[in-house]
């Protein structure tokens, strides 16, 4: 690896280190290693401990369980206006279910819910928005998601598997890129800039679009950068399939293990995906694909420079840019 690769991975490094630290101080641990078991085991451990708890929680409890999809969206406050009890009552709920916090248990609770709602059911929740926040409330709420987001991948990330997937993205003989529907214009994103700094990159999808038939050469000297979120569209699977059955490596960006392209994939990234609206929240993906990007021009700093100022003169003479007269 260059010194320019290495000076990028020893900052990236160090600036989890720093996070991961800041975390285990706020909760006591590694925020993934101290996450109470996730989606379905919240559900299952409210269930357990319901005899258990005083009748205000009890109301709390039988909330969540009966409107979880709903309640895994609530604030503090709001919870305890559905289920009839204070904010004090909840967030002793949330501490009697183990979490030090509330933000903490709605997390686990958005991990029940994650794939199960489908656009519509996200736009209804979008509607309800009014009821409850001011304009300014909703855009600092999302903001503020997508900054823990973001930070939480970073956590996440293994920094071999990384090295590892910016090194065979760079060597690669090929680079197909997969992703559709919600995933599409990612996927555009990164295919369009991958280009920019090397040669046969290929923008899959299943229309009549030429590079369709890309895969049909595929071979072990090639990668697959496929990306799929819930509800995962079935046609990225079968792109992806069809480039791993020819012996392409395939590398998944997608929300955890159990995703059927990361079954698929020798390699996987797990950008935070956390869904407030009907729209898919992009700015994690987005952030880590802009980074394999810079790493990967910096495996062959020489060979990337030499293309993008092809790709810059090209756009010159075609007068690509705007500029005003005058």
């Amino acid at each position: 690896m260059s010194l320019t690769g290495r000076n990028s991975f020893n900052k990236m490094k160090s600036k989890k280190e720093n996070i991961s630290a800041g975390a285990s101080k706020a909760v006591g641990g590694s925020v993934w290693e101290e996450r109470m078991g996730g989606g379905e085991m919240v559900l299952q451990r409210i269930r357990r401990e319901l005899d258990q708890l005083s009748e205000r929680q009890q109301m709390v409890a039988k909330y969540i369980l009966a409107e979880y999809e709903q309640a895994a969206f609530f604030t503090a406050a709001r919870l305890a206006e559905a289920s009839n009890v204070s904010e004090a009552t909840v967030v002793r709920f949330a501490n009697r279910m183990g979490y030090s916090r509330y933000s903490q248990l709605q997390e686990d609770l958005r991990d029940a819910v994650r794939g199960k709602l489908s656009q519509m059911d996200r736009l209804r929740r979008t509607g309800d928005l009014k009821s409850h926040s001011t304009m300014m409330q909703t855009v600092i709420r999302s903001m503020q998601t997508d900054i823990r987001s973001i930070e939480q991948t970073l956590v996440n990330l293994q920094e071999g598997e990384l090295r590892e997937i910016v090194g065979r993205i760079a060597r690669a003989r090929r680079v197909y890129v997969a992703g559709t529907h919600s995933e599409y214009g990612i996927a555009c994103y990164f295919a369009s800039t991958l280009c920019w700094i090397r040669d046969q990159v290929y923008l899959l999808d299943e229309s009549h679009n030429p590079t369709f038939d890309a895969v049909a050469d595929g071979s072990r000297e090639d990668v697959i950068v496929a990306l799929s979120f819930p509800p995962y569209p079935a046609a990225t699977v079968r792109l992806l399939e069809a480039a791993v059955n020819r012996g392409v490596w395939g590398v998944a960006i997608t929300d955890s293990p159990q995703s059927p392209i990361a079954k698929r994939s020798r390699y996987s990234l797990f950008p935070r995906d956390e869904k407030l609206f009907f729209a898919d929240n992009s700015a994690p993906t987005v952030s880590l694909l802009s980074v394999i990007l810079a790493l990967v021009s910096s495996q062959d700093y020489q060979g990337s420079s030499a293309r993008l100022r092809n790709q810059q003169r090209y756009w010159e003479e075609m007068g690509f840019y705007h500029q005003e007269k005058g």
